[in-house]
């Protein structure tokens, strides 16, 4: 067990798996019922960035080899799966243009995301590399044009 407040970003991480689980047991008598309703209504997921201690996104690959269907892709965009101390498993989610062109984060914005979907990639990390974290609208999961 960690010593709580030693990494904000370890808390942050912590706290949105926690409220992905509980929205995932979908238990109506829950104690969060009420607080996790519009997260309910918006899906599992809540997607967010993390910097490194240079203040730059952390980037992470993949399908790398093209074992799966589609190509080798890069992302800054992920969703918690489960987390013990500060080490995370992390799901890579990858992001789309309104032209439904992946984008490519060596060359693209994150203001140029309209959508993400989650993938079968997953990546360990130690949370401790990181400086900050910003968590996105949970909308931007399988994002329609009707949203």
């Amino acid at each position: 067990m960690r010593q709580k407040d030693l990494s904000c970003v370890c808390d942050a991480v912590e706290n949105i798996n926690d409220l992905q689980n509980a929205v995932e047991e979908q238990c109506s008598t829950s104690c969060y019922s009420n607080l996790l309703s519009p997260v309910n209504t918006l899906g599992d997921t809540i997607p967010f960035i993390l910097y490194t201690k240079k203040g730059t996104p952390f980037k992470a690959f993949g399908n790398v080899g093209g074992l799966s269907a589609g190509d080798c892709f890069n992302t800054i965009f992920f969703r918690v799966e489960q987390i013990n101390g500060c080490c995370a498993t992390l799901r890579l989610l990858i992001a789309f243009s309104e032209k439904k062109d992946v984008l490519d984060f060596h060359k693209d914005s994150a203001c140029d995301v309209f959508r993400l979907e989650k993938t079968d990639s997953c990546i360990e990390v130690d949370l401790n590399c990181f400086c900050s974290i910003q968590c996105l609208n949970p909308r931007l999961i399988n994002r329609t044009h009707q949203d």
